[in-house]
């Protein structure tokens, strides 16, 4: 964009927008990063904690699951193109966790344990496949920051582990928890996600494909033909689980397949608007609070909610998916996808008051209360991820 267009965005930023951009910054840059990238993180071990008490202090006793090292390292990297924390910084934490998620958690058949304990010892060796997922998107986010080519060998090996081992023979792989093989769409949805995190940085025509593939999966088999929803278990691949001829889907996830189908379009070309755009009017139509503030966390295929409270991740999806589905439609239509992020966005900070600063809450209950829990290291990815699209694409939003 040139120097006069983007002065021409800058003079035209409601100052609501302004404001929560800024806001944006301050919280990430004077709060959040200080508390989860210093004290959250052991440059002893090259660990970032999993969670930290709401007094402040990290919960280093607890398991450190693969999938939280993986989002920390999209955080920092996420960071960092935003130019909110200093590269020269987070070169040498990065290189060192995805050098210790490796070497501690890589298994003999190719795949990535569940969690490691604070000895760095497996505690839980199940190889499920949302984990994979997030391995897959972290080794791509810390090989676009350190070009490093041996990161680009560990994904392989860990895709191939998925492609001849778990593989279902009627599209996608199966996900394996506490024994048990199971068919579900989320951990599709975020190895959707890793392929198109390595299609951004990576020429090799094996990430294409992945992504295709899935793509493919997403509009074939997950979303449903007569309802138009996308369920989130299947009994079998792939005929959705049902309660009472009914079943569950997460407007959360609409979102979020909403956005990365519109990553999809943006970088191969291939048109999605006719699935994405359903998904998040479906996600607005019957998946928030009466007040149309909160998404809810459950809904059933009768449009009945399932499970009434709201965690604050679909917040962060809503954003996302309004903000980026906003900037394709025509310019008179755009005020009502502009509000909507805006909404998500104030939304949003309510799981972050009362609390000390660059902490947060997870689940605001039916009951209107905040459930008492730790703040999750796993959350940050999600909370960054909005703010980096509100930060960056808002102010194009008419």
């Amino acid at each position: 964009m040139n120097s006069i267009a983007n002065n021409n965005i800058q003079q035209n930023i409601p100052p609501n927008v302004q404001q929560n951009i800024q806001q944006a910054k301050q919280w990430l840059t004077q709060n959040v990063f200080p508390i989860w990238f210093e004290r959250g993180y052991e440059s002893s071990t090259g660990c970032f904690v999993e969670s930290i008490a709401l007094t402040g202090e990290p919960l280093s006793n607890l398991d450190r699951r693969a999938m939280v090292q993986a989002r920390q390292i999209y955080a920092m990297t996420e960071a960092v193109r935003l130019n909110l924390f200093a590269r020269d910084k987070a070169t040498p934490i990065i290189r060192k966790n995805i050098q210790m998620l490796i070497q501690q958690y890589r298994l003999p058949s190719g795949g990535y344990a569940h969690s490691i304990n604070s000895a760095l010892q497996v505690s839980n060796s199940d190889v499920d496949l949302y984990t994979q997922a997030f391995v897959l998107f972290g080794l791509a986010r810390a090989y676009e920051l350190l070009q490093d080519e041996q990161l680009v060998i560990e994904a392989k090996k860990l895709l191939n582990y998925l492609q001849e081992s778990r593989s279902t023979g009627n599209g996608g792989h199966t996900e394996i928890k506490a024994g048990k093989t199971l068919y579900q769409s989320n951990p599709h949805m975020h190895l959707f996600e890793a392929a198109l995190a390595w299609v951004a940085v990576s020429r090799e025509n094996c990430w294409r494909q992945l992504a295709d593939d899935l793509f493919d999966l997403c509009t074939t088999k997950f979303i449903d033909a007569e309802t138009g929803f996308l369920a989130e278990h299947y009994l079998e691949p792939w005929t959705p689980q049902r309660i009472d001829g009914h079943f569950i889907f997460e407007p959360g996830h609409h979102f979020e397949w909403a956005w990365l189908l519109s990553q999809y379009q943006q970088l191969t070309g291939v048109p999605t608007a006719q699935y994405s755009q359903p998904l998040y009017e479906s996600a607005e139509k019957y998946g928030l609070t009466p007040d149309k503030k909160f998404a809810v966390d459950e809904v059933l295929s009768n449009t009945e909610v399932h499970k009434k409270s709201s965690r604050f991740w679909p917040q962060t999806e809503r954003i996302k998916a309004a903000v980026d589905l906003g900037l394709t439609q025509s310019s008179e239509n755009q005020t009502a996808y502009a509000q909507v992020a805006d909404t998500a966005f104030v939304t949003l900070f309510r799981y972050f008051e009362g609390l000390q600063a660059g902490l947060w809450q997870d689940t605001l209950q039916e009951d209107g209360k905040f459930q008492n829990q730790p703040a999750k290291a796993s959350s940050l990815y999600h909370i960054i991820n909005a703010l980096s699209e509100y930060i960056l694409k808002r102010p194009q939003l008419g």
